[in-house]
């Protein structure tokens, strides 16, 4: 009977023995020791990848996926117990680290810088999801914050954080304080970013207000921000305004 169901090695004319078994977990074992060796592990069908490294060692271990078993790309990984992303495992700790390899035919764990030691490493590839959300993008890992002068624009930037990773904005808090007597304006103060969506702004009132008080603009996202560009910092500009100090601090995570 014909099926529908059929694996990449079959040929045109498809048989009974090229049909696809159920889905499951891949592991694979090996070891670390030297510059450019590497143990890899197929994982289609597989959604989640989990790196384990142990040993006395001191190395860089970097994690790639590959479609078609020729062109590698990097993935970014996490440790397993949270925490923000990095793009390669680098000194001395064992650990485990996890990452999603949905898409991916085959992943690998390589040596891309070596000093000394051997680690014995674990490639798992899951069918289980990544749980990205619960352990990193339910927190806010990072805070960046500036602070300016009297009637100076003050410029916070989140660095660039690695190929493959972008920033996710939890919440902006912008603060206003009066240096002297502020006086009423005809428009509001526009404070101004740059690699988020839409090249979002921030509209601040522009009132008369006493010397001495601070006036807060908070908005905090139950989804977050995705920056628009990965490996690009972020910027948030708030202008030279006369009599006004300002305080700007962001809460964000890095992923890819």
């Amino acid at each position: 009977m014909p099926s529908l169901v059929t694996d990449l090695t079959s040929s045109a004319l498809r048989t009974v023995a090229s049909r696809v078994h159920p889905r499951e977990n891949l592991y694979v074992t090996g070891t670390l020791g030297a510059l450019n060796a590497e143990i890899s592990a197929y994982c289609d069908g597989c959604s989640t990848v989990a790196i384990d490294l142990r040993g006395t060692f001191s190395m860089t271990v970097a994690v790639q996926g590959t479609v078609d078993g020729t062109n590698w790309v990097l993935i970014p990984v996490r440790p397993q117990t949270g925490g923000i992303f990095v793009l390669a495992v680098t000194g001395t700790a064992a650990g485990v680290w996890m990452a999603s390899c949905a898409g991916f035919t085959k992943v690998r764990a390589i040596v891309t810088a070596y000093t000394s030691g051997s680690a014995t490493a674990f490639i798992a590839a899951s069918t289980a999801l990544f749980d990205d959300f619960a352990k990193n993008g339910g927190v806010t890992s990072s805070i960046g914050t500036a602070t300016g002068a009297a009637a100076a624009a003050v410029t916070l930037t989140i660095a660039a954080p690695g190929a493959g990773l972008r920033h996710y904005l939890t919440y902006v808090a912008i603060k206003r304080f009066a240096s002297a007597l502020l006086t009423a304006a005809a428009t509001p103060v526009l404070v101004t970013t740059t690699n988020l969506p839409g090249t979002l702004v921030f509209s601040l009132p522009a009132d008369a207000a006493a010397q001495g008080t601070i006036f807060p603009h908070q908005e905090d996202y139950t989804f977050p921000i995705a920056a628009v560009a990965q490996n690009t910092a972020t910027t948030i500009v708030c202008p030279a305004t006369t009599a006004v100090i300002w305080r700007v601090t962001v809460g964000y995570y890095v992923a890819p």
